[in-house]
């Protein structure tokens, strides 16, 4: 045979060989991949339903934790007994409103025949509720702390009703209702998702008239006051009941859509689908993945198209009834030749791996997110324990109502509970514990350290720097802080030498004390932070400078040490000043450090 016969030939072959191989593997990663990301969007799905529910379970415990207190409440008891005004409870709702998560509360004070005699959110009373609600004839007929979810003619809402004596007598119920916006704004926050909280369509009659967010679609009633409009618009175009019967999740169009049905006494009352967009879902790890596999595909094709160069080329040099002979004499060759491939592929599969290991050690500090998850999971159940041990002692503190023996549960509970905590972070503590001690000093000596630090640079680039320091003695972890106001005045610097305008740099320090707080406030006149962005500076590895000046953790770190080891509190904004008699506009950070923490 001629060579170009074996060279068509080879070409021929490798190309079938090539097409087969290419065909077969598309195939392989078209299933793998769906598998892949199935099982990510179940592990989503199953976080947040669980997230979901843990959070509800929650605000039901908190409510009636709420509640509880209340029972004891010379006001509630005047209500029942003499038919006074209920402003007290006015003032509370209000106050937590204010000062807490609970953004809707309603208070009802009822009497042992089930007849309303206080509203927090009506005038109306003197009605015989328990004609319509069947809970309140339950209560009356045996009184005991009850927690329900229900759905009534204004909402869905958390429900917690409390019996009421007085010398061993049932005279009347307390009831607290709450709402679940805080909960769907909550999980917008923290988990990335759109939260629609839609109602049974069986109750939208009921709920026709006085609805708290008057929001339906398709008839069902949507109880979120905060549900973004962007997720209305979709469900109008769509069937809602796909959506709400679904057990898991589905994805259609551009979201993840997660079902958590939430179920009352064996009663489903709504559905709380999470709308998550599948383009911000984290799929790295898939495509890594099919680069592999197309790796491994283009090594084979290559290793294939030398073994046929050597077959053709072999083929081409001796005659083939000579080859035939010599066929059973060369197995062992084509054996060897098999396990020399073999180990060339064993050996770029070990390659791979130690490549994979060291791309795993440099991306451990990026993952530094998941630990936190994972604290903040380990964490949940104590935490939630002193919060609730916390909130009533101090509603019994406020309500005059705390006792000794209030006092040692409660202690003891929070001290079992911040065991449990500290023996949780002994495995994150290189993270979240320094070994540093408290120390005092004065505002003015703290601020003289650091412009020993910075006062030659803001000297050299012109920057003027305005201080009006009230002179206050702090405990604190004074280098921590001094580490904070460096991070803020260099950030400054470096948006302040940006100006050509050699006399419109300035940067404002004001210390003063206000009630029981220290109030650091810096200011500068660089022109502001773009609105854009400006709710994302304190988030880590977020940099508006270039790749060689900044890393983008600097201004998290500083949000770190002020609320994790200062126990404090730090924000920013964009503020007009005015330096040497011109108005200029510029970043305002604000560090607030509690004087009662620092002893």
């Amino acid at each position: 045979m001629k060579i170009n016969l074996y060279k068509i030939i080879t070409i021929i072959v490798f190309i079938i060989v090539s097409i087969i191989a290419i065909l077969i593997t598309s195939n392989y990663l078209s299933k793998k991949e769906y598998k892949l990301q199935s099982k990510k969007y179940a592990l989503i799905s199953k976080s947040i339903q669980d997230k979901i529910k843990s959070t509800i379970e929650k605000k039901k415990n908190a409510t009636l934790a709420l509640t509880i207190p209340l029972s004891l409440n010379k006001d509630v008891l005047n209500i029942i007994k003499y038919q006074k005004d209920g402003k007290q409870l006015n003032n509370l709702s209000y106050l937590l409103r204010k000062e807490t998560a609970f953004k809707n509360v309603w208070f009802q004070v009822l009497d042992a025949k089930g007849v309303s005699l206080y509203r927090t959110w009506s005038k109306k009373k003197n009605d015989e509720v328990y004609k319509i609600r069947k809970d309140i004839l339950s209560m009356i007929n045996e009184p005991k702390i009850k927690s329900t979810i229900s759905v009534g003619k204004y909402d869905i809402a958390f429900k917690a009703m409390v019996p009421i004596f007085e010398n061993n007598k049932f005279i009347g119920i307390i009831e607290s209702i709450t709402h679940f916006n805080s909960i769907t704004r909550g999980l917008r926050n923290s988990d990335a998702i759109e939260p629609v909280i839609i109602v049974e369509e069986k109750f939208t009659k009921q709920l026709r008239e006085n609805a708290f967010t008057n929001i339906f679609i398709q008839n069902h009633y949507i109880a979120n006051l905060s549900v973004d409009k962007k997720i209305t618009e979709y469900l109008k175009n769509k069937d809602i009941d796909k959506f709400i019967n679904k057990e898991d999740y589905l994805v259609e169009d551009t979201y993840l859509i997660i079902n958590t049905p939430i179920f009352y006494n064996g009663e489903k009352l709504a559905s709380f689908l999470s709308f998550k967009d599948i383009n911000k879902i984290d799929t790295k790890d898939i495509k890594e993945y099919k680069q592999s596999v197309f790796l491994y595909l283009g090594l084979f094709l290559l290793l294939l198209g030398l073994v046929l160069f050597i077959i053709s080329y072999y083929l081409y040099s001796k005659e083939l009834r000579s080859l035939y002979d010599k066929l059973n004499e060369n197995q062992e060759e084509l054996r060897n030749l098999n396990n020399s491939l073999k180990q060339t592929v064993d050996e770029e599969v070990r390659k791979n791996y130690k490549k994979n290991k060291v791309l795993f050690q440099q991306s451990k500090m990026a993952a530094m997110g998941e630990m936190i998850g994972n604290i903040a999971h380990q964490w949940r159940q104590p935490l939630s324990l002193i919060t609730t041990a916390v909130s009533a002692l101090k509603l019994r503190k406020e309500l005059g109502i705390l006792e000794d023996k209030d006092y040692t549960e409660s202690f003891d509970l929070i001290i079992n509970s911040a065991n449990h905590l500290s023996n949780t972070i002994d495995d994150f503590r290189y993270f979240f514990t320094p070994n540093k001690d408290k120390s005092k000093t004065l505002t003015n000596d703290l601020l003289e350290k650091v412009f020993k630090l910075l006062s030659a640079e803001f000297k050299s680039k012109n920057i003027k720097i305005i201080e009006e320091i009230e002179e206050i003695e702090i405990t604190t972890y004074e280098n921590e802080l001094i580490q904070v106001l460096i991070n803020i005045l260099n950030n400054a610097k470096d948006e302040l030498v940006k100006i050509e305008d050699l006399n419109a740099r300035y940067i404002s320090i004001n210390i003063s004390k206000i009630k029981n707080e220290i109030i650091f406030e810096v200011s500068d006149s660089a022109g502001g932070i773009s609105e854009n962005i400006i709710d994302r500076i304190f988030e880590p590895y977020f940099t508006t400078k270039h790749q060689s000046q900044g890393t983008g953790i600097g201004l998290y770190m500083s949000k770190e040490i002020v609320q994790k080891h200062l126990n404090a509190d730090i924000q920013v904004s964009n503020k007009e000043s005015i330096f040497d008699n011109k108005t200029y506009k510029g970043a305002q950070f604000i560090i607030s450090i509690p004087l009662r923490d620092e002893n």
